[in-house]
């Protein structure tokens, strides 16, 4: 687990976790979420911008966030208490089925909370990427992280 003093800035964290994206999955949550026919029409796609299925933001960020919370790896999740914030997200390349998606981050910034003695403020500037290395999305987040000590 890695509290408040592991995170210096400058600091990378690697996921070893890898997110395997299907084309059923796309499609189940392009119905739910956003019904668009590149997300849930596979013929359809073929015909559009993409020429072929993608995924969709919501679906993109949501694996995100699943990546850094379900790491093989429990020393390198974070011992976060809340999110305070994402900024800069930007979709640099589409999601398809069968792509392969790991994450990683750089810790910008980590000061100690002022008003709560036992928690710290990082800030992290964040990337997701294919099996080809190909970076798909990139946000800075900041959020509320336990303190292995408050003195």
């Amino acid at each position: 687990m890695l509290y408040f003093e592991d995170l210096t800035t400058g600091r990378e964290v690697v996921f070893e976790d890898r997110y395997s994206v299907t084309e059923e999955e796309i499609i189940e949550v392009g119905e739910r979420w956003d019904p668009r026919p590149f997300h849930t029409d596979p013929e359809a796609a073929r015909n559009s911008l993409f020429g072929g299925l993608v995924a969709s933001s919501a679906h993109i960020f949501s694996i995100y966030v699943r990546i850094g919370n379900a790491d093989i790896d429990r020393s390198r999740q974070s011992a976060a208490v809340s999110a305070l914030g994402f900024d800069k997200l930007q979709w640099h390349a589409p999601v398809r089925p069968r792509d392969i998606l790991r994450s990683a981050y750089t810790v910008l910034s980590a000061r100690p909370s002022a008003s709560r003695p036992g928690l710290g403020v990082v800030r992290t500037a964040c990337r997701m990427f294919n099996q080809e290395g190909q970076t798909v999305f990139t946000l800075e987040c900041a959020y509320l992280i336990e303190r292995r000590e408050t003195g």
